[in-house]
């Protein structure tokens, strides 16, 4: 492509974004030797080893050949703080820049998806698409999958306080489980990874390294907006890299996998979304869609940290650790260069129900993670407290019609007082946790927030958190899926108002899952598949 004169070309399907649903849908749908599909992503491959090796991370200084980089605007919740959000912009998309946990969530998540209008989405329907995705070895069980494409293991070498940790889960009445990914309610487990030998299985790793002939890649290709006429998609138009403009057309479906902040913002300048906004902007409405953009959710992320007694991995970036963890890697594929974000995963209950978890717990040997390296330089461990289903919800919105420009975000992520005061309250029950033994044999005190600042100091506790909360990287819902005429598209993924168009990624959770959700977005990929092949 060299430029807009060039004659279009077209394929049955195109799938716009490569992450960890695109290239779950573009690799199914092209296992149909009849069709072919056409995958456009914005970036490159993800399969270097700064990104394949998790350590190696931490030597990331330029982000921009990997992940696309979003300033919010600031958060009135949290007095006026404004992020950074990183999501991939690579083949694999953000399962190629995520901290490889692989947690579904619980079944009640699903099961509420369907209550609030996505039948079809309850757990009993979604399970066999999880189990269809994973080869989770050594997870025996009769809802693990074990002959799917994305490799899923136990975290092989967990830091040596990460297990006396899981026994102080247990002393605190959690219950201890071998999977956790088989839980229904309250429990503590070793994180499970998509990893394999120590290196992560992104989507592009999983799905895309032998693309069949009818699969069409075409990277550093980023879709500008949606071509639409007589209320049909008919294709996109794209602009490479070297700025080259063409439009691909589509003869069956265009399937929008962008993830939570594109796939809503290429709707709106395609004009479909609140009708009068898009008219300030020079955008011809197509569809008046109110809530695109709208219902954006993300987990509150809080890091509580502890000095401890022996090493941890806050200095593993430092030069005389390196040798070591990198021989360690060689010689085992263990280490500190094969961390994932988490080393103990658990659900947790603040009212003491263990059958209705509400809390989300990650935890790691090291500080809190900023820029892809571990803070501080004393021993260090964290527990990081989240909300599994929080009320608060943001928004996503233009900032002017040219597709170069990035959107607007207001994450909003403590703008319901309930989220407040869980996590506060959550911070107390951490306290608890650490306290219990074997783990507190280790402990030196809390370091953040300060080991001065008690439970029974509300006030404190809350204007810390307002200002430590920040996200988890896990934004979803601007596309929400259901029933009602006002949900951005039905069950069957269909947008409403515009024929053979799609949405399949986060955007279209109706609300959050209660853990990370690289997992539940390869599922919704698989399940997506099998909804357009029946038509």
């Amino acid at each position: 492509m060299t430029s807009k004169a060039e004659a279009d070309f077209s394929a049955d399907y195109i799938v716009v974004g490569a992450g960890s649903a695109g290239a779950v849908v573009a690799a199914r749908l092209a296992e149909q030797a009849d069709v072919n599909v056409i995958l456009i992503e914005a970036g490159g491959s993800g399969r270097t080893p700064l990104l394949m090796l998790t350590g190696a991370m931490s030597f990331i200084r330029d982000w921009s050949p990997y992940a696309w980089q979003y300033v919010t605007e600031p958060d009135p919740s949290r007095g006026g703080r404004a992020d950074h959000w990183r999501r991939g912009r690579t083949l694999g998309g953000s399962s190629s820049i995520n901290g490889m946990i692989w947690a579904r969530g619980l079944p009640r998540d699903f099961d509420t998806w369907a209550a609030l209008g996505a039948s079809g989405w309850e757990w009993d329907s979604v399970r066999p698409y999880f189990m269809k995705a994973e080869s989770a070895m050594g997870l025996p069980g009769p809802d693990r999958g074990q002959h799917g494409p994305v490799w899923v293991e136990t975290f092989r070498s967990p830091h040596p306080l990460s297990r006396d940790l899981l026994d102080a889960f247990g002393a605190a009445g959690f219950p201890l489980v071998c999977d956790i990914n088989q839980a229904r309610g309250a429990a503590a487990a070793i994180t499970q990874t998509n990893q394999r030998a120590g290196l992560r299985q992104s989507t592009e790793t999983a799905y895309l390294r032998h693309p069949p002939r009818n699969l069409t890649i075409l990277k550093h290709t980023r879709v500008q907006r949606l071509l639409i006429a007589n209320g049909r998609a008919s294709g996109v138009e794209v602009r490479r890299d070297d700025g080259a403009v063409q439009r691909i057309m589509a003869r069956r479906e265009v399937v929008l996998c962008a993830g939570a902040l594109e796939s809503p913002s290429l709707l709106l300048r395609s004009g479909i979304g609140p009708a009068a906004q898009l008219r300030d902007l020079g955008i011809t409405p197509v569809v008046d869609a109110p809530e695109v953009g709208r219902n954006l959710q993300d987990h509150p992320d809080l890091y509580v940290e502890y000095a401890v007694s022996q090493p941890t991995y806050s200095d593993a970036g430092r030069w005389y650790r390196l040798p070591a963890s990198g021989l360690e890697f060689l010689l085992r594929r263990t280490g500190p260069a094969t961390s994932p974000g988490t080393h103990v995963f658990a659900y947790g209950s603040s009212s003491g129900r263990l059958d209705e978890p509400d809390l989300l717990y990650f935890t790691g040997p090291f500080g809190q993670i900023a820029d892809g390296a571990f803070t501080g330089r004393q021993p260090l461990y964290s527990i990081t407290p989240s909300i599994c289903r929080p009320h608060s919800r943001g928004k996503l919105w233009l900032a002017s019609g040219d597709p170069m420009t990035a959107p607007r975000i207001q994450p909003n992520l403590l703008g319901d007082e309930r989220d407040l005061a869980l996590i506060v309250n959550a911070i107390g029950l951490v306290d608890d946790i650490v306290n219990q033994p074997p783990f507190r044999n280790s402990l030196v005190g809390r370091v953040r927030p300060h080991d001065g600042l008690h439970r029974t100091d509300r006030a404190g506790l809350e204007a810390f958190a307002r200002a430590a909360v920040a996200t988890c990287h896990h934004s979803c819902g601007t596309c929400r899926m259901g029933s009602d005429e006002r949900a951005v598209v039905d069950p069957h993924l269909r947008v409403r108002g515009v024929a053979n168009l799609r949405v399949a990624d986060a955007s279209v959770f109706p609300q959050i899952t209660s853990g990370n959700l690289n997992a539940p977005v390869i599922m919704v990929g698989e399940r997506a598949a099998d909804l357009i092949r029946r038509g």
